[in-house]
């Protein structure tokens, strides 16, 4: 008996949930994730009210959450997903920092905040060390250097 050719994908993928823009930005996100070796995109979302459901059905090992969703903040629906599927790491899409964010991204329970228009390698290199308990900060979203302090040596 002849045996059946076998599936060259990993055996073990990241198990990815996406939730922000569903529009052509979403929609190329997912794509070139799934087309990552290793990593599967198991749900894709538009809005915070759909987090938790799509966590509890899909069992992502990550989620890649927009800071801003249309029905609410990304800081909210961190909290709400990290209650009911407190195994799943989130990492924060931005558009831009403001003042503060990375931290109250870190308060609910965040492993870290990235630019989500950066580039593509970055985000996969951020996801893998999230995965790794490793905490992800753009260097982007992190204030400025104090000018008053003096330099070091």
């Amino acid at each position: 008996m002849e045996e059946m050719p076998r599936d060259h994908r990993p055996a073990v993928s990241v198990r990815i949930l996406l939730a922000g823009d569903g529009g052509a930005t979403g929609g190329a996100l997912a794509l070139l994730l799934g087309l990552e070796p290793g990593f599967a995109v198991v749900a894709q979302v538009d809005r915070s009210a759909e987090v938790v459901a799509a966590a509890q059905e899909r069992r992502p090992d990550i989620a890649l959450l927009d800071a801003v969703l249309p029905d609410g903040d990304g800081l909210e629906a961190t909290a709400r997903l990290l209650a009911e599927v407190p195994e799943c790491r989130v990492l924060l899409l931005t558009g831009s920092g403001h003042p503060g964010l990375a931290d109250r991204a870190l308060a609910a329970g965040a492993v870290g905040l990235l630019v989500k228009d950066g580039p593509h390698d970055e985000l996969v290199q951020a996801v893998h060390r999230c995965l790794t308990g490793e905490t992800v900060i753009d260097p982007a979203l992190l204030p400025p250097a104090d000018p008053t302090a003096p330099p070091g040596r």
